[in-house]
C-alpha cells in the first residue's frame, strides 16, 4: 500500500501534461487516493494511518469482511450511499447510553 502511495506521488509529480495527469488518475485508484490523501488535514491522515495500521493487523477472514463491504458500498447506488451516510452521522450524534442501546438491539437483532 505504501509502495503504491509513493509510486502514485511520484506519477502526480511527474505528469508531464494536465489531460494526461488527469487520465492517469481516472484510471488508477492510487493516484486518486493519493490526490484525496493531499486535501487531508494532518489529523485526518493521523486517522486514516491508524485505520489503515488497525487493518493490516486483522486475521484475513476479517480483512476479507471489511473487503466484501466495501465492495458492497462501492456497488451501491448514489442515493443509497448518501442515506447510509446520513444514517451514520445521525448515529455518531447519539449520547452514549443510546448508542449503547443501539448496539444491544442489534447484536439480538434475528438475521
Amino acid at each position: 500500500m505504501r509502495a503504491a502511495i509513493a509510486l502514485a506521488l511520484l506519477l502526480t509529480a511527474t505528469a508531464p501534461a494536465q489531460a494526461e495527469h488527469r487520465w492517469a488518475v481516472a484510471a488508477n485508484p492510487a493516484l486518486q487516493f493519493a490526490q484525496r490523501w493531499d486535501e487531508l488535514s494532518p489529523a485526518e491522515r493521523d486517522q486514516a494511518l491508524r485505520n489503515y495500521q488497525h487493518f493490516q493487523r486483522l486475521p484475513p477472514e476479517k480483512r476479507r469482511a471489511v473487503e466484501e463491504n466495501y465492495e458492497r458500498y462501492r456497488a451501491m447506488p448514489p442515493q443509497e450511499k448518501q442515506r447510509l451516510r446520513e444514517n451514520y452521522q445521525r448515529y455518531r450524534q447519539l449520547p452514549p447510553d443510546e448508542k449503547r442501546e443501539f448496539h444491544r438491539r442489534y447484536r439480538e437483532r434475528d438475521w
